[in-house]
């Protein structure tokens, strides 16, 4: 129970920092975003459902989720020791564990309501009458990318805190899409996989797709899709608590 409340406590104090001014501004430009892509395409192109999902997709549970992941999940550690607050996270019992997972649920929070922020705002701007079943699935798109990815950027904001943001960069680019996109066993390990795959499902497109493409989809249920999300979240976190639980800096790092 002690856990729980310390989990609670960091997840409200990181909530409550991101409410600042700067940060809503930020935010609000993130989410405003996507409206403004797809408005630029209306100009040129017509819009249909298909196109529609392609542009909210790559809009969305990716770059909206993701650059929102950046900038909460990353600084987990990097903040403690620029505050000079480390060491006494460090000397409470539970103290690591409670700051990694805090931070985490802070993140998929902030994130995921920005993001749905986003998805509105596009939908709104696409104008499309029959988009309305769109939101509730990309919604879920939202959330299983916030939670799979938070949960990755967990890793290098532990390994390298000081260098967290170009790390976590580094592995999004190598991890979830030069990996995700192999044809192999190594990309059933990325999230990238399971929402492209949650994404042609629901859509139906598993007939339209090109053979070559079909390499990089997986065919298992819906539930399978999330699940796997789920249990890779759970082994990056647990991976982070370790590697954190372990983790001795310096005086001359904590200053």
């Amino acid at each position: 129970m002690n856990a729980l409340r310390g989990i609670i406590a960091v997840a409200g104090f990181q909530i409550r920092r991101l409410l600042a001014p700067q940060r809503i501004a930020l935010a609000l430009v993130g989410a405003a975003f996507p409206a403004a892509v797809i408005l630029a395409v209306r100009r040129v192109a017509d819009l249909n459902l298909d196109v529609l999902a392609l542009l909210l997709y790559a809009l969305v549970p990716e770059a909206v989720c993701m650059l929102g992941l950046l900038v909460t999940m990353c600084p987990v550690v990097a903040d403690e020791l620029e505050r000079g607050t480390w060491q006494h996270v460090a000397v409470r019992p539970g103290g690591r564990r409670s700051l990694l997972l805090g931070t985490f649920l802070a993140a998929v929070a902030w994130s995921s309501l920005v993001a749905l922020l986003a998805l509105a705002l596009a939908l709104a701007a696409a104008g499309l009458p029959d988009s309305g079943p769109l939101a509730p699935m990309f919604a879920v798109l939202v959330l299983v990318s916030c939670v799979g990815r938070a949960a990755l950027f967990s890793l290098p904001a532990v390994i390298v805190p000081k260098r967290a943001l170009v790390a976590s960069v580094a592995v999004a680019f190598v991890v979830e899409y030069l990996a995700g996109f192999l044809p192999a066993v190594i990309n059933q390990l990325t999230v990238s996989l399971r929402l492209r795959s949650l994404l042609v499902r629901w859509m139906g497109w598993e007939r339209k797709l090109p053979p070559e493409l079909s390499l990089i989809i997986d065919t298992q249920p819906p539930w399978v899709q999330i699940v796997a999300v789920v249990a890779l979240a759970s082994v990056f976190l647990f991976a982070a608590s370790i590697i954190l639980a372990g983790r001795q800096f310096p005086p001359a790092e904590e200053s």
